[in-house]
This record gives C-alpha cells, sequence and structure tokens, in this order.
C-alpha cells in the first residue's frame, strides 16, 4: 500500500488527511504526522496503519482531557464516562487515565478535597451526605474516609449542623414551634448530619429536646 496524498482539513488546520492508495483512510493531528516522519509515496502495511491511529485517537483523547479538566477538577470515574462517551476505545481510555495519574493530572485524593472544600463553602451538610455523594462519584471508600476525617471532624460537622440549623430557623422563623422543629429536624436529617450532632444542636437552638 502507498500513501499516496496528505491534504491538510479546511476546517481543522492542525489536522491532515491520509490517503491510501487513492482513498481517505483516516486523519493524523500534525505532531503525529510530523513524529511518524510520512510522506506521498511512502510504502505503508496494516500494522504501520493500525499503530498511526492509536497514536491519533490517544492524542485526541489526551487533549479532550487537557480541555475537560480546564473547566474544573474531576474524579477518574468521571474521567473514564466522558471518554467512554466520546466513543474512545477502552485500551486508549486506559492507557490516557493511567498516563494523567501517574502525572498527577487525574488525582481522586484532590479530586475530593476539591469537592468537598467547594460544597461546605456554598452549602453545610454532614459526614453521611458527603460519603453518599463522594461514593456517587465511585471515589475510593479508603479516599472518602481519609478526606471526610480531615474536612469533617466531629467539631467541625457540629459546626455545620449549626450553621444549617441556622439558616433553617431564619426560613422557618415565623411558624409554630413544633412545626419549626419537625422541619429543621428534617432538613439536617437530609443534609446527611450524625443523630446526636442533630440533637445536640437543636436543644441549643430551641432550647427543647428532640425525643
Amino acid at each position: 500500500m502507498k500513501i499516496t496524498d496528505i491534504k491538510n482539513q479546511r476546517h481543522r488546520k492542525n489536522r491532515f488527511s491520509i490517503y491510501i492508495d487513492g482513498k481517505y483512510r483516516f486523519s493524523l493531528d500534525y505532531d503525529t504526522l510530523v513524529r511518524a516522519n510520512l510522506h506521498v509515496d511512502d510504502e505503508v502495511d496494516d500494522a504501520q496503519l493500525e499503530t498511526l491511529e492509536l497514536k491519533d485517537e490517544y492524542a485526541r483523547a489526551r487533549d479532550y482531557l487537557y480541555s475537560l479538566l480546564s473547566y474544573r477538577d474531576r474524579s477518574e470515574h468521571e474521567v473514564k464516562r466522558r471518554l467512554f462517551e466520546k466513543g474512545f476505545s477502552p485500551g486508549v481510555v486506559r492507557e490516557v487515565i493511567d498516563n494523567f495519574k501517574r502525572n498527577g493530572i487525574i488525582d481522586d485524593r484532590r479530586f475530593a478535597r476539591v469537592w468537598l472544600d467547594s460544597v461546605l463553602q456554598h452549602r453545610p451538610i454532614g459526614r453521611m451526605r458527603a460519603e453518599h455523594e463522594l461514593r456517587a462519584k465511585r471515589v475510593d471508600e479508603g479516599i472518602i474516609n481519609e478526606v471526610c476525617d480531615e474536612r469533617l471532624s466531629l467539631e467541625e460537622e457540629a459546626e455545620q449542623a449549626r450553621l444549617a440549623c441556622e439558616k433553617r430557623m431564619a426560613v422557618l422563623k415565623d411558624y409554630p414551634p413544633e412545626v419549626k422543629r419537625q422541619r429543621i429536624w428534617r432538613y439536617m436529617k437530609n443534609r446527611g448530619f450524625r443523630f446526636d450532632i442533630i440533637q445536640e444542636i437543636m436543644k441549643e437552638s430551641l432550647s427543647d429536646s428532640i425525643e
């Protein structure tokens, strides 16, 4: 087989169409083309072409991930899902993710810390809720425990519960006391706070106990 033409694509200046024996075969980005040292009239075989296609697929997956991660940090599971949705092959997905992990670009421990810090800045939550949401993002259980130990100690969770209770009390200030207690209790339970912390904070805030 012979390369009969290499054409710069009209709408994607960084990509080049490769023609084999007069027919379009695939496209390569500029860097892959240069590294492969391809020229018109070069003889190629199927193994060479498959290798080039895989290298180009890896380059496209890599560039897509750089673009994706430029907006915000993401978990390994989310990155993997997005790559598969884009149609990249399992081997390429595994290779690019392994490379990004080795270079610290994908790091679930960092992701979990950044995610939890961001959540705690905007909405108070308890440890059970944080653990549940991180599990939904397929973060490893050991990392979840480590990050929650760092960011949501008993003291920090109690402070988060206090903030949640104060915010809810402001919303419910005109409600009857019993309705207020029930709704605050339900709200804080849904936010994932521990039973003993909810009880302690509500005793402080409402001067009453919850049976």
